[in-house]
């Protein structure tokens, strides 16, 4: 028990000292306020003598006016509603409930936001340990000062490069406006109206897109998805006139996958099954078999073969001799 009691006694003064000096830190932002507010006078005094003598000066030339119409602000109506939602979030970021009647609701006064320019956080790493810095100048890990060294993220831009930056944007935004201008309307044709009623005005030509079933060349009606002769439902294999494969290449909007068909039937050359017949006993060899069965006979050239083999025709004496006096008669230069 005496070892705990200097224990206590130390956590006693520490919470002293953090108290006091959360106190301390407290008042010095008070002061540092009270004393820039007393300030703003004084130095109101001594700037204006030095206003007088600007004043003696000849008059500066006036700054251009800026005839640019501000974008329009915008307003928000439900600025209660959004108030308690907020505060449901603290609440539950803490572990805390908000009940409905605990809430005191703010008047729903309408509130102009403030637009500002989008910023992005400037990241420092330590370029010893590639730790990311907090707040404070210092790195946690290595207790490195931040200096020249670290990395930024982003990087820092040149003056060059904002330059370049910024005349890029403007050009961008001169486009944009070029483009957005409205293309001057031309004038209609029209012809009067041969019943004498309104006058008829000139259209460009569009072709009608019409589908066909793929089954039975069927055209479709207009806006229907179902064949009138075959109910077969429109598909991706459906054709379409005139087609437009390049901006539809897997199906037009709207069809169904085409169904499961077996494919084509191919024609084959007939074949027919050879088969050996043992000259002995006449057993029929099985397939891949080299010896018979029955007898035991290995397969040669006495075996009989059913179909027999297709002997190539000897060619005719009497035509061998007339092609090789043709070639003696031809003379090669």
């Amino acid at each position: 028990m005496s070892t705990s009691q200097p224990i206590q006694s130390g956590d006693g003064k520490q919470d002293r000292q953090d108290g006091l000096s959360k106190v301390i830190s407290r008042m010095r932002t008070i002061l540092r306020r009270t004393t820039s507010t007393k300030a703003s006078p004084e130095s109101a005094k001594e700037l204006a003598p030095v206003q007088s003598e600007s004043s003696k000066a000849p008059a500066a030339q006036p700054k251009p006016i800026d005839t640019t119409e501000p974008a329009e602000p915008t307003v928000l109506t439900n600025w209660g509603a959004i108030q308690e939602e907020k505060a449901r979030i603290l609440f539950a970021k803490y572990g805390l409930t908000l009940e409905p009647g605990e809430w005191k609701a703010v008047s729903d006064v309408p509130v102009q936001r403030v637009t500002k320019s989008i910023r992005m956080r400037v990241r420092r790493t330590c370029h010893r340990c590639q730790t990311t810095f907090g707040p404070d100048k210092v790195c946690v890990n290595c207790q490195h000062v931040r200096c020249k060294k670290c990395p930024r993220h982003p990087p820092a831009k040149s003056k060059d490069r904002q330059e370049q930056s910024e005349t890029a944007l403007q050009t961008i935004i001169g486009q944009k406006t070029q483009a957005v201008q409205p293309k001057p309307k031309e004038p209609r044709l029209t012809i009067p109206s041969r019943t004498g009623g309104q006058d008829l005005i000139r259209k460009p030509i569009r072709q009608r897109v019409r589908r066909t079933c793929h089954r039975c060349n069927t055209v479709f009606a207009p806006h229907a998805t179902e064949c009138a002769s075959c109910k077969h439902i429109r598909c991706k294999i459906c054709p379409r006139d005139p087609p437009k494969l390049h901006k539809y290449p897997d199906g037009y909007p709207g069809d169904a996958e085409p169904p499961f068909e077996p494919p084509a039937r191919t024609w084959k050359r007939p074949r027919q099954r050879v088969r050996y017949t043992c000259h002995i006993c006449s057993n029929i060899y099985r397939s891949g078999e080299k010896n018979c069965s029955s007898c035991g006979q290995e397969k040669g050239p006495e075996t009989i073969r059913d179909p027999p083999k297709k002997q190539k025709p000897e060619p005719d004496p009497e035509v061998v001799r007339r092609v090789e006096e043709r070639l003696a008669s031809i003379k090669v230069i």
